[in-house]
């Protein structure tokens, strides 16, 4: 309503707040400035996940988002969850459009480094995690997440820890903000009937951006493959020269299996579990009676020795193998 008033009319709508107070009041009120897609949507949803490009204002989104649930005490434990815990700090919490930089001067919140905790003056707690250390979710209990860039977490882990326990309050809900990428996590929530999807692109926010940032995206990005994922926000499914598209995929899948020959565990281990190692790749592969070969389970990730090892075991239990086969590509003198 504000943004469709006149300068004129603007000023005489604003003239009209009898107190300082009712102005601010108004200036930190989100739900006046935001736009549409950066409100969160009405109904039953688990999880509202914000697709959006580079400079959309997605974490502005999420941190508003998070302030009301703490004003209103709609939440009283807030788990706030980025890729590193140095993103949670330095862009969910202090960032230009985190939680302090939009807190309302009367009730903003006190922040405790050593525990990663911010808490406001009606008691309500947001709790930092990283997405690199999946176990420290294993226990905590919430009623509310904000889960940044969820598409760049390397351990889905952190995911299923996290909603397992959002189990406090009456209605636990999840605010995820991310740049697309094709993640078998983002796919799943794409399709899931709980999860709202909210998508935006970098121009939905030009008006807010410097001149000079657009006039060097859009010449260097536009109608580019990675300008379609980073500004346009599109969730792209298939990589380019790729031997096996995802159409492809989904057209060899079958309903029914036949009796099958062999099945074997097969797996290919990297080097290293550590952040930007390659993958485990555990997959369960069974030859049919008709010739056919047939790719029945992946369970590739970054995963240590030992539990790539109960991963393959549970594996050759579950789908009765015949027999594990491990590729042996390094050795402890490379």
């Amino acid at each position: 309503m504000l943004a469709s008033l006149s300068p004129a009319e603007l000023n005489e709508t604003l003239a009209k707040l009898e107190t300082p107070e009712d102005l601010a009041t108004l200036l930190y009120d989100w739900r006046a400035w935001g736009r549409p897609t950066q409100i969160s949507p009405a109904g039953d949803w688990r999880v509202w996940l914000l697709l959006a490009g580079r400079g959309f204002g997605k974490t502005r989104t999420g941190a508003e988002w998070v302030r009301i649930q703490a004003e209103d005490k709609r939440a009283r434990r807030i788990a706030l969850v980025g890729p590193t815990l140095a993103a949670v700090r330095e862009v969910m919490i202090e960032g230009e459009s985190g939680l302090f930089a939009n807190a309302h001067p009367s009730f903003r919140p006190k922040f405790e480094a050593s525990r990663m905790r911010l808490k406001w003056p009606n008691g309500v707690l947001a709790l930092g995690y990283s997405a690199e250390e999946p176990n420290t979710l294993r226990g905590p209990q919430h009623d509310a997440a904000w889960c940044d860039e969820l598409a760049v977490w390397r351990y889905t882990e952190a995911w299923d820890n996290l909603l397992m326990g959002l189990r406090l309050g009456s209605d636990p809900r999840v605010v995820v903000t991310t740049t697309p990428k094709p993640t078998r996590l983002i796919r799943d929530l794409v399709k899931d009937p709980h999860c709202v999807v909210t998508r935006g692109s970098t121009w939905d926010n030009q008006n807010n951006l410097p001149p000079a940032f657009l006039s060097t995206i859009i010449k260097r990005y536009e109608g580019t493959r990675l300008g379609r994922q980073e500004l346009e926000a599109e969730l792209l499914e298939d990589t380019p020269g790729a031997l096996w598209t995802r159409d492809r995929i989904e057209a060899c899948r079958v309903g029914e299996l036949p009796v099958l020959r062999r099945v074997v565990v097969a797996i290919d281990p990297a080097v290293s579990a550590r952040p930007g190692a390659d993958e485990t790749g555990i997959v369960v592969a069974g030859l049919g009676v008709d010739g056919l070969g047939y790719v029945l389970a992946d369970a590739s990730g970054h995963h240590r020795a030992e539990d790539w090892a109960r991963s393959a075991v549970a594996l050759y239990q579950r789908y009765q193998a015949d027999r594990v086969i491990g590729e042996v590509n390094w050795s402890a003198h490379d």
